[in-house]
């Protein structure tokens, strides 16, 4: 039978866009706490999923969860349910169909880093979104089918920065940007490549966790000028300091290197002005 992909958070900014892509590829399902078209996985009652859906040769994106760092502290103790408990007992169940399963964890699980560094480097995780994705990692990280791709800041056109990015420059308006805050910046496209990789060739890297991260280390002020440069013109922007609660749930310099990204997709990941081109239709 052929690999099947099956998308946990088909709605979701990274899983919509990974079934859009893959559908024309290889057999795929998506799932969602709402159901409606799509197989319905609420990660907070996980007992209820039907895993008789699931099979051997299924391969499992997990891209649901709540991802915004300000929202697991607000809320440590639902998020924690559905990121660590809902999420964790999906995968054990889900392992025991045979499945393989890739799970989207993040750069934050490092820590501060300053300094350059790979998937050798241990974590450190800062803040409680990077606490819960460690916290899943610890409990799979010996089993041969499972992985996990530590996602630096993802780029589209439609992420949530971009588009506030986008909204100053249509009303004219000048957009206020945290600085300092730095990270690999990678384009929401080499996700999907890399999932669909895996996908295919599972074992075409070694080790359990492979960084997702462009090859520029980028502040938002970087992106913005990116931006400005290659698509709004029109764009105005003044860099601000946040205030110290935000740096409390999020780093302000994660310098990643993914070489077993590179190794996965079989080049260098792509620039941020080359996916700017991309992504607004420049190139």
């Amino acid at each position: 039978m052929p690999v099947r992909l099956v998308v946990v958070g088909a709605t979701g900014y990274i899983g919509a866009r990974i079934v859009e892509v893959a559908t024309a590829r290889m057999p795929t399902l998506g799932t969602s706490s709402r159901g409606g078209d799509l197989l319905r996985l609420d990660l907070l009652r996980a007992d209820e999923f039907d895993y008789a859906r699931l099979g051997t040769d299924d391969i499992i994106a997990l891209t649901a969860g709540i991802s915004a760092p300000d929202a697991c502290a607000s809320d440590r103790s639902r998020a924690w349910a559905l990121n660590v408990e809902g999420t964790s007992a999906f995968m054990e169940n889900a392992l025991q169909t045979g499945a393989r399963l890739i799970f989207l964890s993040s750069d934050t699980v490092y820590g501060e880093r300053d300094g350059a560094f790979d998937e050798s480097a241990d974590c450190r995780p800062a803040g409680d979104y990077a606490e819960m994705k460690s916290a899943v990692e610890e409990r799979f990280a010996s089993h041969p089918r499972v992985k996990s791709l530590r996602l630096s800041y993802v780029f589209s056109a439609e992420d949530k920065f971009t588009r506030y990015l986008r909204d100053c420059a249509a009303r004219g308006e000048s957009a206020e940007i945290f600085h300092p805050f730095y990270r690999a910046v990678v384009h929401r496209e080499e996700v999907v490549e890399a999932i669909l990789a895996l996908a295919r060739r599972w074992n075409a890297v070694d080790g359990f966790a492979i960084n997702v991260g462009g090859p520029e280390i980028l502040s938002r002020i970087d992106c913005a000028s990116l931006l400005k440069e290659g698509a709004l013109p029109r764009l105005k922007f003044t860099a601000v300091e946040p205030e110290a609660q935000f740096f409390h749930n999020r780093p302000r310099v994660i310098r990643m290197a993914s070489p077993r990204l590179a190794q996965l997709l079989g080049r260098l990941p792509c620039t941020m002005r080359d996916a700017v081109r991309k992504e607004f239709g420049t190139a």
